[in-house]
């Protein structure tokens, strides 16, 4: 296995933990625990009842939905060096993710796929804006720089 694959392999199995725990909260307790459901019911993928945006936690998860699979996306598009195989392989694997779920008496869930997906074409686009830039630091840079002016309230760039 060539060793450009391994940051994407790492990062891949920590989702997989996370994702499949039996209790996500206990992941912070460093409680590690797998139930498992032969045989789930397949259309709990399509719930929408308990999106819960007032919920602090449920944002919380969320954002680590999308974090989590921007972070797979730029360790993905590294090894593979294609950012469209990069954006397919990661949305196939949030796919695989909420599906297996459902086999961890966890929640999967068509919605979260979308969530994984926002935060892998938001990893694609912030690695295209930091490649206009030059790199990391103008990057930073000039997000500083345009920053200040909106808070200054100058629309002039």
């Amino acid at each position: 296995m060539k060793a450009k694959y391994i940051p994407v392999l790492l990062w891949a199995l920590c989702i997989l933990v996370a994702t499949n725990n039996y209790n996500f909260t206990a992941l912070f307790a460093h409680d590690v625990n797998f139930n498992i459901r032969l045989f789930p019911n397949l259309s709990d993928l399509f719930i929408t009842s308990d999106i819960h945006l007032d919920s602090r936690l449920y944002v919380f998860q969320k954002t680590g939905h999308a974090l989590s699979f921007g972070v797979l996306f730029l360790f993905m598009n590294q090894a593979v060096k294609d950012h469209r195989v990069a954006i397919v392989l990661c949305s196939l694997f949030a796919l695989f993710t909420e599906f297996l779920q459902l086999f961890f008496e966890r929640s999967g869930r068509l919605v979260d796929v979308v969530i994984d997906i926002a935060g892998v074409y938001a990893a694609y686009r912030l690695s295209v804006y930091v490649r206009q830039q030059g790199g990391v630091i103008p990057a930073c840079s000039d997000a500083a720089r345009r920053l200040s002016h909106v808070l200054k309230g100058d629309q002039t760039h």
